[in-house]
């Protein structure tokens, strides 16, 4: 009896341990589910051929450092029966069994961009294809090396960790693998609730204002009101919302529970970087699937089981029911941290010796003693796979109301490589705008905006562009729609910082210039109206108004501040700065001299001609004279005025052809370091290589027995006379210097065909250029510019080939006497 009951305890206890662990029918409809087959089936494919022989078995050590983390682990389930177990020698792609530190592989690879921690975490969420977990709530059977992932580019969220923590490690940073639990959204890749990174604002700095304190102030309405039935109402208030936020709370939690019935047991693996190395200022984490960065308390990191890197590994001995943002992360704190391999101090660095000593291989320290493990060095084959990073040259990202894709530079021809578009829904399907971003344009066009909603397309540009431009924002390329043209007014002598265009006006902003203008503001009237135009095909010009900064070398009464010429009216309005206590300014209003009696009658002026108002002073102005000097030099600014409009407007016809040329015709710019892509530049490395090649094989010429053929040919032995020696010398300068007269004429040769081929495709091109095509012209550039490097090369072997020739002969002559056959023989003559 006693026997059944016990029996029927461990049954009970077994079903208690199931149901704890069983997911209850919701789990049919979790998007994780994966069937048996996937469960059995590999990751992928492993050529086990091309591992090293350290990947397939275990030195000594290892198993000595294997068997020290089972008697760990066994402790670890006795002392902590209810924790979940640890991820500590899991089976790599050849089926052994390997410590995890093991696996993690310091590595610096020679890049500029993973020098940083932004750059590694990007560049492994880009490179690498994410695959889940085989089972969303238990630890991976299996743990690839940082080779064999990069390899296959895919992986689960071990895979990822590993690799970014290991090159973390290699650029300097105390960085950690971290297994954990996460939400689902994380542990699953789904950013379809976040917001786009892109579209995210920086924190703004509210700077506080000080209080100016007023003299004379205006006291306020003392409050009637009881201050005690204010309070009351506000208690009231703050209950009432206190109670709708529970309420709301409980509603979210409740619908949270029950839309994610694992909340809390996803496993999932992330990095985490301690403060202090690479000036590293706070501790956070990364997670390796989005490359972005979280504090220690964000939410969606649920808890830590253990931390490790490539010389320890640590328990965490702390209570994650509220998430990670409680944690300490002192991995020198015996209490809140366990550590496997005792004498270790992860805050303490070898000695200088021992790390050179170890520099090439993994490091572990116990109380047995300094395990060294093989080194798992890893890289990326070329350049080439570093640029292109995403799978088929492209990655697409969906975010709340927001897609983001990416694309390899060069994958497409007008050198898109990133386009966010946003939605008015979560249906991606009403689009609001469209930003685009370029790279390795010749128009150096780096960026574009499109409002689908206003039709304004804004195009950015880098600096360096031929017409100064630094954003366009346009709704056509034609003339007269509406423009707005910023410039880098560093680069243009007139200092123009913005212009903005529209069929009846144009305003013009300047900035630095020594005149001190600012602002211009022109207004056009119709093409039929009567109005003074300096161009047939211009607009007629109306008014025109500038605006100036104060010019403190001046008196403010004569330092103008705005002037407006009204074109058709004939008049001219003066408006000055204000002096210091006043409210109004001084003004001048002139009306323009018929020009049939200017020159006739110099003192045409009159009072009534001139209008002038001189702030704070009732004496009189100026005298007519000095006032008919000033309207002379007005009217001839006048006409510089709106000969410096109608260039403007000239200016925006061109910038919109040039613009509309650049993109019907879109080209990309490859730089001079770039082979690949480069011709010119691989045409020379192919003749550098080949011009090395002939070197070797020259070097390689004189390593064998030249002697020998002649030797042979005069029936010499091993012993020569005298009569012997000299004809064999004289037969192998002779054929010698034959064979450099060969290459001589053989150069030639080729070079005269070139130049001849080059000479005939001329002729054809002279006779024939009219009828061409520009495709044809440019295709007969192409070829004779390939022709000239051709025969330049050809040009500069003949030259070193006859320069060097009589030192060949010489040399060799020098070597026949040194030679111990002939040196008997030959050393006194």
């Amino acid at each position: 009896m006693d026997a059944l009951e016990e029996k029927e305890e461990d049954e009970q206890r077994v079903e208690e341990k199931l149901k704890g662990l069983a997911v209850s029918g919701d789990l049919q409809h979790v998007e994780t589910k994966v069937t048996v087959e996937q469960d059995c089936a590999p990751k992928h494919s492993i050529d086990m051929s091309q591992l090293p022989s350290s990947y397939k078995t275990n030195s000594p050590k290892e198993k000595q450092l294997l068997h020290i983390a089972d008697n760990f682990l066994q402790q670890y389930i006795h002392l902590c029966p209810d924790r979940k177990p640890l991820f500590l020698h899991p089976v790599n792609e050849c089926g052994v069994e390997k410590f995890v530190s093991t696996t993690v592989r310091p590595t610096l690879l020679p890049y500029t961009e993973l020098y940083y921690w932004d750059g590694c975490a990007r560049f492994i969420s880009d490179y690498l294809i994410m695959e889940p977990l085989e089972c969303p709530i238990t630890l991976p059977s299996s743990l690839y090396s940082p080779t064999t992932t990069l390899k296959h580019r895919r992986g689960n969220c071990f895979d990822f960790s590993f690799l970014l923590c290991s090159m973390l490690i290699g650029a300097g940073y105390d960085a950690y693998c971290v297994q954990g639990y996460a939400t689902l959204e994380t542990c699953t890749l789904d950013e379809t609730q976040e917001l786009c990174p892109l579209l995210r604002k920086p924190p703004e700095t509210q700077v506080p204002k000080e209080e100016v304190k007023k003299k004379y102030r205006i006291k306020p309405v003392p409050d009637m009101q009881s201050k005690f039935e204010l309070q009351q109402e506000a208690k009231k208030a703050a209950a009432i919302e206190a109670a709708q936020k529970d309420k709301e709370r409980d509603k979210k939690e409740a619908g949270k529970l029950k839309r994610e019935p694992l909340h809390g047991l996803r496993v999932h693996a992330w990095v985490l970087v301690l403060s202090g190395k690479r000036e590293v200022p706070e501790t956070f984490f990364i997670n390796p699937f989005t490359g972005n960065r979280h504090n220690t308390t964000d939410k969606r990191f649920l808890g830590i089981e253990s931390v490790w890197n490539h010389r320890n590994y640590w328990v965490n001995m702390q209570d994650c029911r509220h998430g990670c943002k409680d944690l300490s992360f002192d991995l020198g704190d015996a209490i809140h941290w366990e550590i496997m391999l005792s004498e270790s101090n992860p805050l303490q660095l070898l000695p200088e010796e021992e790390e050179e000593l170890f520099d090439s291989d993994t490091v572990l320290f116990s109380g047995f003693g300094i395990f060294v493990c093989p080194a798992q060095e890893f890289s990326l084959q070329d350049e080439q796979e570093f640029e292109t990073r995403y799978f088929q040259g492209k990655k697409l990202t969906l975010y709340n109301k927001a897609k983001l894709e990416k694309w390899a530079p060069y994958l497409n021809g007008n050198g898109l490589v990133q386009r966010l578009t946003t939605y008015a829904g979560p249906d991606y399907t009403d689009v609001v705008d469209v930003r685009e971003w370029f790279e390795n344009r010749e128009d150096i066009l780096v960026g574009r905006e499109v409002n689908k909603q206003t039709q304004l397309t804004t195009d950015y540009f880098n600096k360096g562009h031929s017409l100064c431009l630094k954003a366009h924002t346009y709704t056509s390329l034609e003339p007269k729609t509406g423009h707005t043209m910023e410039f880098y007014n560093e680069a243009r002598v007139d200092g123009l910082q913005k212009r903005v265009e529209t069929a009846s006006e144009m305003t013009e902003y300047f900035m630095g210039r020594d005149d001190f203008l600012y602002l211009r503001h022109v207004d056009f009237g119709k093409q039929g109206e009567k109005t003074q135009r300096i161009d047939m095909n211009s607009q007629p010009i109306v008014q025109i108004k500038e605006c100036f900064h104060r010019n403190p070398e001046k008196a403010a009464d004569e330092d103008v501040a705005e002037c407006i010429f009204l074109i058709t009216e004939e008049d001219i309005h003066l408006t000055y700065h204000l002096k210091d206590k006043y409210i109004t300014a001084s003004k001048k209003l002139f009306h323009k001299l018929p020009e049939r009696t200017s020159k006739e009658h110099e003192d045409f002026m009159t009072p009534e001609t001139c209008i002038t108002y001189q702030a704070g002073s009732f004496e009189k102005g100026k005298s007519l004279f000095h006032l008919n000097n000033l309207l002379k030099e007005l009217t001839a600014k006048e006409k510089r005025v709106k000969e410096q409009v109608q260039q403007s407007q000239a200016e925006v016809l061109t910038i919109l052809k040039i613009r509309q040329t650049e993109e019907a015709d879109i080209k990309l710019s490859v730089s001079i370091y770039n082979r690949e892509r480069n011709e010119e530049r691989r045409r020379q490395h192919e003749a550098m290589e080949s011009t090395m090649k002939d070197e070797l094989l020259g070097q390689k010429e004189q390593d064998l027995d030249y002697l020998s053929p002649f030797l042979i040919r005069n029936g010499c032995r091993d012993k020569l006379n005298q009569e012997q020696a000299l004809r064999v010398r004289d037969d192998c300068l002779t054929d010698f210097k034959h064979h450099l007269t060969y290459k001589v004429n053989l150069i030639q040769a080729h070079l005269e065909k070139a130049v001849e081929e080059l000479q005939k495709r001329h002729l054809w091109f002279q006779e024939n250029k009219n009828q061409l095509s520009t495709k044809e012209k440019d295709d007969y550039l192409s070829c004779c510019s390939e022709s000239m490097f051709h025969i330049n090369l050809l040009e500069q072997r003949l030259n070193r080939e006859k320069r060097m020739a009589p030192q060949k002969y010489l040399a060799l002559e020098g070597k026949l006497r040194m030679d111990s056959r002939l040196a008997e023989h030959l050393s006194y003559v």
